[in-house]
């Protein structure tokens, strides 16, 4: 039997209650606050990565040319910080879609679906970045880099997904949508 380190319980501790949440029969949290952490656990990756492959200057070579690693690392801490407060706002937004009729319901729908069009942006920018920084990463650290992205494409289908439920359910169309479905053939070949 394995024993597990007592400083790492905590983080166990505390997911436990969302994942037991998130399985039970309750509006919320749902996909859309799971597509967020998802966002959140791949960017968390993706800055593991960049952080092991800096020089000691702080720098990321990439092919010929050395960059400086602060401005990846901002860029990806700056998406995940945003995306990271979504977590708990999706159920909050979605509590007021299920709650609220009329003009009400439709604001709440019209906000929910501005979070998720925010996060499916994200997720393109991360693929945008990650192309960027692609050869700068260390084969020793390449598989975290890897499965940051997986976790980045699981998060821009969620939003699609999300999208088109909100078409069939609410009979409402995303202008965004078809993008984003674009986004993810030309992404999943990375």
């Amino acid at each position: 039997m394995i024993m597990i380190d007592r400083k790492f319980m905590n983080y166990r501790r505390n997911f436990k209650k969302y994942l037991d949440d998130l399985g039970k029969r309750k509006p919320s949290p749902g996909g859309g606050s799971a597509v967020c952490i998802s966002v959140c656990l791949g960017l968390s990756l993706i800055e593991k990565s960049i952080n092991y492959s800096l020089d000691k200057e702080g720098m990321l070579r990439i092919k010929d040319s050395k960059f400086s690693g602060k401005r990846y690392l901002m860029r990806a801490a700056s998406l995940r910080r945003k995306i990271y407060d979504y977590i708990d706002l999706d159920g909050q937004i979605f509590d007021k879609v299920m709650k609220c009729k009329g003009k009400d319901r439709e604001k709440a729908l019209k906000m929910s679906e501005k979070l998720i069009v925010d996060v499916a942006k994200a997720c393109v920018k991360v693929f945008f970045l990650a192309k960027e920084i692609e050869s700068g990463i260390k084969k020793s650290i390449s598989s975290d880099f890897y499965i940051g992205l997986e976790f980045i494409k699981t998060a821009l289908f969620g939003c699609v997904t999300n999208l088109d439920a909100n078409t069939s359910i609410f009979g409402r169309s995303n202008k965004y949508i078809d993008s984003f479905k674009k986004s993810l053939e030309k992404w999943q070949r990375f």
